[in-house]
């Protein structure tokens, strides 16, 4: 999947679409044997599209070693391709080593590259903590290592949690918007087809979602986020 053919194709398809690719999420375990091969492609490819950011997952906080020896092999490829890793907070699991932001800012300062960085997944925090932390009660200790945020909505029932439209989720945005830096940049993220039953690891249900039902979550989202940044405006 990641070759110069495949990014050549999807960067083409894109721009005739008079779209650019900011970020790629291309998520692979950093603990694993070949992560430093499977890093490198993805980075590479993050590159040929014209990306700033590649975004993945780190692994397991037992594995913190080898991860570190991960990124430390990739530096040089990232800072050559201009590309920046930004490490991600799980969704689900346990035991992660970016557990929380105040764990991922701890060991993205260790590593003291420019290249690396957070990408603060808003949704994650309030889904991994199992709905014990919003998104603004954890970004607090992490400002200066984030470089990259997701947006996504989380919607709370006894039977588990369902994705949807920004705005109509349990996620409270409007402190969360407030303490981001105003040009960091973000991604609405909208997973409409996975369902967490009894808030278990997600499952994405057999019928795709259906175009229509896309749009308008992405229109309703766009007006949710241009409204949190007019109220942010109009308070400075």
């Amino acid at each position: 999947m990641f070759t110069s053919t495949n990014a050549s194709r999807l960067r083409a398809m894109a721009e005739t679409a008079g779209l650019g690719i900011k970020a790629v999420s291309a998520h692979l375990d950093l603990s694993g044997p070949e992560a430093v091969d499977e890093l490198s492609r993805r980075i590479n490819f993050a590159g040929a599209l014209g990306a700033s950011f590649l975004i993945t997952n780190a692994g397991p906080m037992t594995k913190r070693a080898g991860i570190r020896r991960a990124i430390d092999a990739v530096l040089p490829r990232l800072e050559q391709s201009g590309v920046t890793l930004a490490l991600e907070n799980p969704g689900h699991g346990r035991g992660d080593l970016l557990g929380n932001a105040r764990m991922g800012a701890g060991f993205v300062r260790e590593i003291g590259s420019r290249q690396v960085c957070l990408n603060h997944d808003a949704g994650n925090v309030f889904t991994y903590s199992h709905e014990a932390t919003q998104p603004a009660e954890d970004i607090g200790a992490a400002i200066d290592t984030i470089g990259h945020a997701h947006l996504k909505g989380v919607v709370s029932r006894d039977a588990g949690w369902t994705f949807c439209a920004l705005g109509n989720g349990a996620v409270d945005y409007l402190k969360y918007w407030r303490m981001l830096p105003p040009a960091l940049p973000v991604s609405i993220e909208m997973p409409l087809r996975l369902e967490r039953p009894q808030h278990r690891d997600p499952q994405r249900r057999n019928t795709p979602v259906d175009m229509p039902t896309i749009r308008a979550a992405l229109q309703e989202s766009l007006r949710f986020v241009n409204a949190l940044e007019a109220a942010r405006n109009s308070a400075m």
